[in-house]
């Protein structure tokens, strides 16, 4: 069992660990065993109780990622914030979830606030550079200031900022330069209500896009002359399907990572989208994880030598 906003909700936490690639795993009976998620390393110090989602990581240096929740280990892996995750696990595994016959409506008369932009001041103190983007990940810096990527020194992250379709700053995305760690503005709008980049989209005028799931991957394609937008992570969430159908986007063309997670949100939206837009897709060489991992004469050449794919309603 585990414990979502003081209730017990009985998570398939294999269920959901499965659904990604692990460095190194060893499945037990109640437990997984691999290398860790939140950074780099050869031999295999992370563990997962596979009956309540708490877990270790017994070789980090950082306390607050020490240990942790399922709650938190998915909003890592989902890329999302904590609050977003807590959501999806109430929804899918909650009391009566998909149990009609035991659903209890209940009314919530509390007058909604409309979601609130962040001012775009909350920058200023990200007006840095830190070379990770420009020497590790080949972004130059003229897409870095379009993208209005910066550095926070303090706890050593780039920033991406993320904008709604009107070009109004909801959140910021921070990326630790040392490891795999990442985290989000702390009064910001779930990410999970945006697509990232599309903004650029509506300004640019663009009827086709690439589809990825990280922000370092969007302005990669960019860079090389491809429009793309970056869901946030390997999930399509209802507002971010909406938003897309909403745009004047009318090709999609579906660039996930190379994994097991990338090719599962792959035919999500495929399922969700076809039929709204014509969907098309790359195919990745075995030896990348994404795009960003393509050298630019190998980017060049995958990403233009696009196919049809597929869709059905009922992914």
């Amino acid at each position: 069992m585990v414990i979502i906003r003081g209730r017990e909700v009985d998570v398939d936490v294999t269920r959901e660990l499965e659904k990604y690639d692990w460095r190194r795993p060893r499945w037990t009976g109640d437990k997984l065993h691999a290398c860790s998620p939140f950074r780099h390393e050869r031999h295999p110090s992370f563990a997962v109780r596979l009956d309540n989602g708490v877990w270790i990581d017994s070789g980090s240096d950082d306390e607050g990622w020490r240990k942790g929740n399922i709650i938190k280990l998915l909003a890592f892996l989902r890329n999302e914030t904590y609050q977003e995750t807590a959501d999806y696990l109430l929804e899918e595994y909650g009391p009566f979830a998909g149990d009609p016959d035991h659903l209890r409506l209940t009314y919530d008369l509390t007058p909604r606030t409309a979601p609130v932009s962040l001012d775009p001041a909350v920058l200023d103190e990200f007006k840095y550079r830190h070379p990770y983007l420009t020497e590790r990940r080949g972004i130059e810096e003229k897409w870095q200031r379009a993208f209005r990527v910066g550095y926070d020194r303090k706890h050593r992250a780039v920033t991406f900022p993320w904008y709604d379709r009107q070009g109004r700053l909801v959140n910021v995305k921070f990326r630790s330069v040392t490891d795999k760690r990442f985290w989000f503005y702390g009064d910001g709008q779930p990410v999970g209500d945006h697509v990232y980049a599309l903004n650029f989209i509506y300004k640019a005028g663009k009827r086709l896009a690439y589809v990825v799931e990280s922000e370092i991957d969007a302005i990669t394609l960019w860079q090389a002359g491809f429009p793309a937008v970056a869901l946030g992570g390997a999930n399509l969430s209802p507002r971010q399907r909406e938003l897309i159908i909403q745009s004047p986007l009318e090709c999609l063309v579906v660039a996930t990572d190379n994994d097991k997670a990338g090719r599962r949100i792959a035919r999500t939206i495929a399922g969700q989208l076809g039929g709204f837009k014509a969907v098309q897709a790359i195919d990745l060489p075995g030896h990348v994880k994404d795009v960003n991992d393509l050298t630019r004469e190998e980017l060049l050449e995958v990403a233009a030598r696009t196919r049809a794919m597929p869709f059905n309603f009922a992914a």
